[in-house]
């Protein structure tokens, strides 16, 4: 299987991963200082792990699209 990978998708992959590390460090950080609303196990699999996998997924795509 071969992924096109043009300069559209890697600029959305970044915007993706920005806005995802931003919610995720945001949702930490709250729940850490001030008012806990949401369960450990809940945050790390809506906010952590999704955030994790679009920056392995735009590490990747950069991988690809130097080399």
């Amino acid at each position: 299987m071969v992924i096109q990978i043009g300069p559209y998708n890697v600029s959305s992959w970044r915007a993706t991963t920005y806005v995802m590390v931003a919610l995720s460090l945001g949702v930490f950080l709250i729940q850490r200082t001030s008012y806990a609303m949401f369960d450990l196990v809940f945050e790390v699999c809506i906010f952590h792990i999704p955030a994790l996998v679009c920056a392995i997924i735009y590490l990747r795509f950069l991988g690809r699209s130097s080399g």
